[in-house]
């Protein structure tokens, strides 16, 4: 994203993650969790690339929004997220909260999201296991 001229902030709870965002030229990045967003019309676009995964699901709904306002009005928002029911850990313990389809659109729709397009697929992830999931983009409306 840097490369392609935009101001990229990186964000990871994970210390090593952060340090290796840092690495890339033109990237600022922060150690900051889901809760850390307060920001309002500030972001073009918001990537959260199988990460919000890791979230419970009775913070889910704050989250999308809290990344909803700090969206300007036309940013876009990518999410990817691996798709089933329940919560669950993984082979290398690792926390996952897992929806349909149907329940993240719902979400970002809630949210005053508009999901412009959808990609679904399997694949290994590092836990070993083949696994569905969706990749959402979402707009926020023009006012």
């Amino acid at each position: 994203m840097a490369d392609a001229g935009f101001a990229v902030q990186a964000w990871d709870a994970a210390p090593g993650m952060v340090a290796l965002a840092a690495r890339h030229k033109g990237v600022a990045a922060r150690q900051a969790r889901f809760d850390d967003l307060d920001a309002a019309a500030v972001y073009g676009g918001i990537w959260a690339n199988f990460s919000l995964l890791h979230a419970p699901r009775e913070a889910f709904a704050h989250h999308i929004t809290a990344i909803s306002k700090a969206l300007r009005p036309g940013g876009v928002f990518h999410i990817g997220m691996k798709t089933g029911a329940e919560a669950d850990r993984d082979g290398l313990g690792r926390a996952y909260t897992y929806y349909s389809i149907a329940e993240l659109e719902a979400a970002l729709s809630q949210a005053g999201l508009v999901v412009v397009s959808r990609q679904t697929g399997q694949d290994k992830g590092f836990a070993g296991t083949v696994d569905p999931w969706v990749i959402l983009l979402a707009e926020k409306p023009v006012a």
